[in-house]
């Protein structure tokens, strides 16, 4: 896959995080559309406008980033790595792959009593419970490690396109 945006994913997961993403936008979008033209339309804004759209926007950037990061649209500061010989290069990109699965550790284990915490309130707008913001963390945080796994055990059997794309 050459990581262009109009290229739809290979895998299973890879389409369901995207077409996920699509629906989250359309969404968002819909949401934020409406609750506008309540506000500045009719002057009667609905009580959720603020939550909704900060909860779907949080949902879908943590369920997404993993795919985003695969397929490669962002900014990469990669210049002393793609001088570097091969076996360093790999070592680089095998540390980084590691520090973000430790991170994602972090993440997972610190979120448990933040939504522990957070579960006994109540959304006065939506009436939902206040964990539904923070469980986004652990979800996309699972999500981004089963992408950097596929990408640590790719680069560990010698079959990573990232480590031919740092060559280029």
């Amino acid at each position: 896959m050459s990581g262009h945006m109009s290229e739809r994913p290979p895998g299973v997961l890879d389409r369901i995080v995207y077409y996920l993403g699509a629906v989250g936008m359309l969404a968002l979008f819909g949401v934020i559309i409406y609750s506008v033209g309540m506000r500045y339309i009719f002057n009667r804004p609905p009580l959720w406008s603020a939550d909704v759209p900060n909860l779907l926007f949080i949902w879908l950037v943590f369920t997404v980033v993993g795919l985003t990061a695969k397929l490669g649209p962002q900014i990469r500061v990669v210049f002393f790595v793609e001088r570097a010989p091969r076996a360093v290069r790999r070592a680089l990109l095998i540390f980084a792959h590691c520090a973000i699965l430790v991170m994602l550790g972090a993440f997972i284990t610190y979120s448990v009593p933040i939504i522990a915490l957070s579960s006994g309130q109540t959304m006065l707008s939506t009436g939902w419970s206040g964990s539904v913001y923070f469980y986004a963390l652990p979800v996309g945080s699972v999500i981004i490690g089963w992408y950097q796994l596929r990408a640590l055990v790719l680069l560990l059997i010698g079959r990573s396109a990232e480590l031919d794309d740092a060559a280029q």
